[in-house]
């Protein structure tokens, strides 16, 4: 049950954790944050790009996009909760670099950032084996591309090498040294 108030400021964090996952539409992103939820089970908040800015705002792709600061306030309310917060999206560095950074200061230690750095041909490819592949075209993946659009604090990056396995394995591992 929810109590305003129940986390005075000064509340020590013991377990709350942040990871993002980023990188280009049909990397896998979503597919890995759906295995660690389901490995890590209770206590797992995955905040999934696409459905706070489409699914629940409607909104746009842009700097000034409602989604950047309720992003941001879904992930403190799980620091505020110690719970492993997963933050799984596209994430232009230069729309929403600042609040990602932001929550790598609210969470430091605690913070483990991935990217998905696949070549255009290995986004296709992938996504060619998703349910939802007839949702957009590798025309529309094409428009979308951002080339090395890193952070510059990213603990891995994924490559076209890189299985789901892999790439679950790299994470709980770090998350589990926690």
């Amino acid at each position: 049950m929810y109590q305003a108030g129940a986390y005075p400021s000064d509340f020590r964090r013991v377990n709350a954790n942040v990871g993002d996952i980023r990188g280009n539409s049909g990397s896998g992103k979503t597919s890995l944050a759906k295995k660690l939820q389901e490995y890590y089970g209770r206590r797992t908040l995955v905040i999934y790009q696409n459905v706070v800015r489409r699914d629940i705002l409607k909104e746009k792709v842009g700097p000034d996009n409602l989604s950047i600061s309720l992003t941001a306030t879904i992930a403190r309310y799980g620091y505020e909760r110690d719970l492993l917060v997963i933050v799984e999206g596209f994430y232009e560095t230069d729309i929403y670099g600042q609040m990602l950074e932001e929550l790598r200061a609210l969470f430091y230690p605690k913070v483990l950032s991935y990217y998905y750095d696949l070549t255009f041909e290995e986004t296709v490819r992938r996504h060619q084996t998703r349910s939802k592949k007839a949702d957009f075209s590798p025309a529309d993946m094409k428009r979308w591309w951002k080339e090395c659009d890193f952070l510059g604090w990213e603990v891995a990056t994924f490559t076209d090498q890189d299985s789901l396995k892999d790439a679950f394995q790299e994470i709980s591992k770090k998350i589990n040294l926690f």
